[in-house]
């Protein structure tokens, strides 16, 4: 009754969104479905809500389906298959926990089911029309050897090829000895990408090559509700290429010790708690985890509920909540507040669920006449110096925020950005009909040309801020600033410019001799031409973003910031 009441409380409020905040990401799926049918390269296709496509290309292999729908149609299919999801992880969980008589194993799998349904992670599934728990369903039955032996390890091979996180769990399957399904897992990975490769080539050398790097697609990375550990540093304040290094360093240790911890529980019989943790792992090691990734935690804290010792079921109520309920409002400012979710999967994968502080050495065949000998309690201990050592690094190149301001049509400061244009951005000679020389007032852009973004940069006098004055063409429709990629991207506002016939044209007070005498200035600025003027701290990690009607990136001036 619980689950039911659950799953009719969910539906109806997922349903009764605003269509502005209903299922955004199921109609970027649907729409990059019709758009490539249309013609449209993949990573090309923007949604209304400037939302792109990030996934890799397989992905529009699987989301094929969804096209031949109506969007109304397929927003329902979505709903209902997700509560099925859900069930069947539940059914999953309790299968593995070995649990005695049927009617006992329904009642705990439909409890289960109703915990995982009013969590956080699955409502964002709901919200968002999300594909994230369908992936965790396919990873967690195959991990959990409840797929047919002859096709084990397809299933996360598959999901991999959907999102690359579940890629964690090949490692997993080849330390705890299933080397064959981690073969099938490796293999049916690379079928699924060398399938979508020949259906749409230009799209995964795309990429493979370009988007898998870019950060700027997937949205504002510094909000809270990315909680990996690149998210954190993002927030705390390191810069790109230190953020880089910290993250990878960071991400390997917390991947090595989950391995283990995972391999010590697959040992002693508690499998689930094994795939859990890897889980957790990839929730914590991805670039991005938003909150619909998250399942995992809540299947931890359902494993923790379970016991047997009143401390884990303790703790295991805490993780629920957690996962339930946006608890860092409860929490001061700092750290931990903004990281709550984040040092609960970290806790879950590196000790909650396989602490190993008093396992005794293991080996671990890596190859055939290769063994590791892992020694967990030095291996934790290894890992804490280098954490710690990281922590160090993370707080000495951390920078203080950037701050940003704009010019306006309503305020602007000439002692910063200097005095108003009249619409040149630059003045060219050229030769008249009766072969004397005059001179002619050029925009910065060049919509012939394909330019449309143009600026230059300096230091904004006696501020110390560096300070960008440019143009944009008639095609642009929104400017972004980004202060440091991969934090959230700030509206430019656009200035309207004097346009062709406006006012006289005259020659700059500054300029050279030859131009006041030369006779009048031919005008040549550009109709539907448009300013802007922005002053940052710091340019050296920022993005300049020039997206048109259509919401596409049609120019970008990252480089030339950093260059200035």
């Amino acid at each position: 009754m619980c689950f039911v009441a659950a799953v009719v409380w969910s539906l109806w409020s997922a349903w009764h969104l605003p269509s502005w905040d209903r299922q955004m990401d199921l109609h970027v799926y649907i729409g990059a479905v019709r758009a490539v049918g249309d013609g449209v390269p993949l990573y090309e296709y923007v949604a209304e809500n400037g939302d792109p496509f990030t996934y890799p290309p397989f992905a529009l292999a699987v989301f094929q389906p969804l096209g031949w729908m109506s969007e109304p149609v397929a927003r329902l299919v979505w709903l209902g298959a997700t509560p099925v999801a859900v069930v069947s992880i539940a059914a999953a969980l309790t299968t593995r926990r070995g649990i005695v008589g049927r009617r006992r194993q329904v009642t705990l799998t439909l409890v289960a089911a109703a915990v995982l349904m009013v969590s956080a992670p699955i409502q964002s599934n709901l919200r968002f029309g999300q594909v994230s728990v369908f992936l965790v369903l396919l990873a967690f039955v195959d991990a959990l050897d409840l797929t047919p032996r002859p096709v084990r390890g397809v299933l996360i091979g598959v999901a991999s090829a959907i999102k690359l996180t579940p890629l964690l769990f090949v490692p997993y399957l080849w330390v705890t000895g299933r080397r064959r399904d981690a073969m099938r897992a490796g293999a049916s990975f690379a079928a699924c990408t060398g399938l979508a490769h020949v259906m749409w080539p230009a799209a995964s050398t795309t990429f493979w090559t370009d988007a898998i790097f870019s950060t700027s697609r997937i949205g504002n990375l510094a909000a809270n509700g990315n909680q990996s550990l690149n998210g954190a540093l993002i927030r705390v304040g390191v810069v790109p290429p230190e953020r880089a290094a910290a993250w990878l360093v960071l991400s390997a240790l917390v991947c090595a010790v989950a391995l283990v911890g995972a391999r010590q529980c697959h040992r002693e019989g508690h499998t689930a708690r094994g795939v859990v943790v890897v889980g957790c792992a990839t929730v914590v090691a991805s670039p991005v985890s938003w909150t619909h990734h998250q399942v995992w935690p809540v299947l931890a804290g359902l494993l923790l509920m379970a016991g047997p010792r009143r401390t884990r079921m303790a703790w295991g109520v805490v993780l629920l909540v957690a996962m339930t309920f946006s608890v860092g409002g409860w929490l001061p400012a700092g750290f931990a507040r903004e990281n709550v979710r984040l040092l609960a999967a970290l806790a879950v994968c590196t000790w909650g669920l396989a602490p190993l502080r008093h396992r005794a050495p293991a080996t671990v065949g890596l190859l055939p006449g290769v063994r590791l000998v892992v020694r967990p309690r030095t291996a934790m201990a290894y890992a804490g110096v280098v954490a710690v050592a990281a922590g160090a690094v993370m707080l000495l190149v951390r920078e203080s925020p950037v701050a940003v301001r704009f010019e306006t049509p309503d305020h602007r400061d000439e002692a910063l950005w200097g005095a108003p244009t009249n619409g040149c951005e630059g003045y060219t000679s050229t030769l008249r009909a009766d072969g004397t020389v005059g001179y002619a007032c050029e925009s910065a852009v060049d919509p012939v040309g394909g330019r449309q973004l143009n600026f230059g940069g300096g230091r904004g006098g006696s501020s110390g801020m560096v300070t960008i004055q440019g143009q944009v063409g008639p095609e642009v429709a929104r400017l972004v600033f980004v202060p440091v990629e991969g934090t959230k991207a700030l509206d430019v506002p656009l200035l309207p410019q004097p346009g062709p016939g406006s006012a006289p044209l005259r020659a700059p007070e500054h300029g050279r001799p030859e131009m006041i005498t030369s006779g009048p200035i031919e005008d040549r600025r550009l109709p539907g031409a448009r300013g802007f003027s922005i002053a940052a701290t710091s340019t050296d990690h920022a993005l300049l973003l020039a997206y048109g009607r259509d919401g596409r990136l049609i120019s970008s001036g990252g480089e030339k910031l950093r260059m200035g």
